[in-house]
């Protein structure tokens, strides 16, 4: 439950950065080293959940999953149907 709340935290930050950056675009007074620190801090962020993520995964700590559940993707039904066209 920790790591949930650890990668929203960091997530909130990201779009926290991102608002601070387009804050100072728009407003800021031709300061461009806030716009460039508070954009570099984001993809620090980002760079830095998406490293987490990917040590968790190979951890096993958590498992990714994607449009198909294991063992239903389309080439591998595809290829059971095929070695049984050509076995008939």
């Amino acid at each position: 439950m920790w790591l949930k709340i650890l990668i929203v935290v960091i997530f909130l930050g990201i779009l926290i950065s991102l608002g601070s950056g387009l804050f100072h675009l728009v407003y800021g007074k031709g300061n461009d080293k806030s716009v460039v620190k508070a954009l570099s801090f984001r993809v620090g962020l980002s760079l830095g959940l998406f490293l987490l993520l990917m040590a968790l995964i190979g951890f096993g700590v958590i498992k990714p999953h994607g449009l198909y559940p294991e063992g239903h993707e389309p080439n591998q039904q595809n290829a059971s149907e095929q070695q049984q066209d050509q076995a008939s």
